[in-house]
């Protein structure tokens, strides 16, 4: 009985930590698996396009293991800024069997 109480907590514990972090290497080399899921992407930020009056930018995150886009909600980084965000997975655009570019689109933070 102790036994499945502990499997059942260990479990919701799992479930409530959110996206679990993700190699962006992975991301870009099966993107069929990570269009549209959620994922954890941490990083230094290495090109930038940015608002910062309006708070808008999209900037280009490096983990080490390959290069993604990040859509900030609501946030300017600038380059050299290390982040860590959560997100949604998109593929920007597609002719035929091939994807040209990804990026998270991060969701909004809990207040």
């Amino acid at each position: 009985m102790k036994t499945r109480i502990g499997w059942l907590l260990l479990l919701f514990v799992m479930a409530c930590a959110g996206a679990s972090r993700v190699k962006i290497q992975d991301i870009v080399s099966n993107p069929s698996k990570w269009n549209e899921q959620e994922v954890r992407i941490k990083g230094t930020v290495v090109q930038t396009y940015s608002v910062p009056i309006l708070g808008q930018s999209l900037v280009r995150v490096d983990d080490g293991s390959g290069r993604i886009w990040v859509k900030p909600r609501n946030r300017v980084y600038f380059k050299g800024d290390k982040i860590d965000v959560s997100g949604t997975v998109k593929v920007a655009a597609s002719f035929g069997d091939k994807n040209f570019g990804f990026i998270v689109i991060e969701k909004d933070r809990k207040k």
